[in-house]
């Protein structure tokens, strides 16, 4: 058995990369209001499970917000931005499946 530990009750930016397995990535990512992770690709099937604020996602050109408690599903190779435009932390996992190399992608997302 391995466990992970990720930072509890953050409230500055913070980005941990907490598992790289052959089949995963997992990321904690913690955005303070008016910040951002930068317009990037996505290298993987990836699921962005929302647990504290309010994620505004830009998918291509398509933008939403999705509360705590949501699941977000963003196909391969997606053009996206997160930003945290909300006074509310934004606290958020990011798992990515299989790991970008088995589709033959970076394992760090290419910037737009």
């Amino acid at each position: 058995m391995k466990t992970y530990k990720f930072t509890l009750n953050a409230d500055k930016k913070l980005v941990e990369k907490l598992v790289n397995t052959d089949d995963v990535i997992i990321n904690h990512i913690v955005l303070p209001k008016g910040e951002k992770v930068p317009c990037h690709y996505s290298n993987s099937r990836v699921h962005l499970i929302i647990i504290r604020g309010t994620m505004t996602l830009t998918l291509e050109d398509e933008t939403n917000k999705f509360e705590a408690g949501t699941i977000v599903y963003v196909p391969f190779n997606t053009k996206m931005i997160i930003e945290n435009k909300d006074d509310e932390i934004l606290e958020f996992f990011v798992i990515k499946a299989p790991h970008p190399k088995k589709l033959g992608a970076p394992e760090e997302a290419i910037k737009c």
